[in-house]
């Protein structure tokens, strides 16, 4: 993540002590978003986060046949349970 630079440099660079860095780059604590953007800036990266559901949502029907669609559907699987 930091390239060449010691620990000691790179954590000057992002103004937070040096432990408070390595405890981060050993994966023992979670950096702040800003934290994130300032050693995305300093090792000219692109920071992406992505937001990912816990569980899986079904996507809502867009028209009545569609919800009718996906009832039948339901109910069909939930008769399948029970074979």
């Amino acid at each position: 993540m930091r390239g060449t630079k010691s620990k000691e440099k790179f954590s000057q660079e992002l103004e937070m002590s040096r432990s408070n860095y390595s405890r981060i780059e050993s994966g023992k604590s979670d950096p702040t978003i800003k934290t994130l953007e300032q050693i995305a800036k300093l090792t000219n990266s692109t920071l992406v986060v992505d937001l990912i559901p816990n569980e899986p949502t079904e996507p809502e029907p867009e028209t009545e046949s569609e919800q009718v669609t996906l009832d039948l559907e339901m109910e069909e699987e939930k008769s399948n349970d029970f074979v």
